[in-house]
């Protein structure tokens, strides 16, 4: 956290809004998390409007996942960002965080193109605002924005270098490993747990802990939401259906057989469904790579116009 010594002098005398908000705030597992995700959707409005064309007049891209919305709004001349978590992100500091952009046609001289950086949060009961204008961790999403610019023309620019995203600090890795040991945890009680079973219970638990297996060294990689779905599922879903059954006696267990049988068949579809959503998006993402290079890289003298 800054203080008045590592604070610089410059900024102990300008507004709080304007001063570049601690990297702690997005450093986070959860806050990278947000920021990450933010990236994954605006590549997939860039990819769609390369795929569809230049828009006309405005037009709002939305996304309202569980632990987080997104708002896009574009029109001929603005880019405006709004991204924030819900009330039941697991983000211990809920953050909204604001992006205006003045598309580059309409940007005048030394007029910046970046209107508006900033990010509203509660701290210690206390309401925040900071700018996040200057934040290396912001770099990416200003970059897609510039992208989307292009994107609107029916081209994407070329000439903006990609910054790389800050690393983990040794907080956030520590908190990582920690995720990872927990659903592994999980995994092994409910491996020994499910020899007590009856057998089509057995197989159909076995089905289920082979598909969430994989996700041990893969958390990280799911969407904040399906990350929290497939822990959920591990750590809490399965083990408490389980317990739930074995509490029952010889007879009521004969008798709910059929309906635990089936709440395990639809985790696994669940599980399926996000394979299949993954896979989709690692192949939507490499045709927006492939469309923006057969852009870029045209050949001829078109491409050093």
């Amino acid at each position: 956290m800054k203080d008045w010594l590592t604070t610089s002098w410059r900024e102990r005398f300008i507004p709080e809004r304007m001063r570049t908000v601690d990297d702690q705030i997005f450093s986070d597992p959860n806050g990278l998390s947000l920021i990450k995700e933010s990236e994954a959707i605006l590549d997939k409005i860039i990819a769609h409007m390369l795929k569809n064309g230049p828009i006309r007049g405005s037009q709002v891209y939305k996304k309202n996942a569980r632990t987080f919305k997104l708002r896009l709004k574009v029109s001929q001349k603005h880019v405006k960002l709004l991204t924030f978590d819900t009330h039941v992100s697991p983000s211990a500091i809920k953050k909204r965080f604001v992006l205006s952009y003045t598309r580059s046609e309409h940007s005048r001289g030394s007029q910046k193109m970046l209107k508006e950086g900033s990010v509203y949060y509660m701290k210690n009961g206390k309401s925040h605002v900071r700018s996040i204008m200057k934040s290396p961790y912001f770099h990416g999403i200003i970059q897609k924005m510039q992208h989307i610019d292009g994107a609107m023309d029916g081209h994407a620019p070329t000439s903006f270098i990609e910054p790389p995203m800050p690393e983990e600090s040794p907080k956030a890795s520590k908190e990582v490993q920690t995720e990872q040991d927990h659903y592994t945890t999980s995994l092994n009680y409910l491996t020994m747990q499910k020899h007590d079973l009856p057998e089509p219970i057995q197989n159909r638990l076995h089905q289920l802990l082979e598909r969430l297996n994989p996700f041990q060294h893969q958390l990280r990689q799911l969407s904040v939401e399906d990350r929290y779905q497939v822990k959920r599922m591990a750590q809490e879903d399965i083990p408490n259906l389980i317990s739930a059954y074995k509490e029952l006696d010889n007879e009521e267990q004969e008798e709910q057989m059929p309906r635990i049988y089936e709440a395990l068949t639809k985790m696994e579809l669940v599980i399926s469904k996000l394979e299949e959503n993954d896979e989709q998006l690692k192949n939507e993402r490499f045709d927006y790579l492939i469309r923006l290079n057969e852009r870029r890289y045209t050949g001829g003298d078109d491409a050093d116009q």
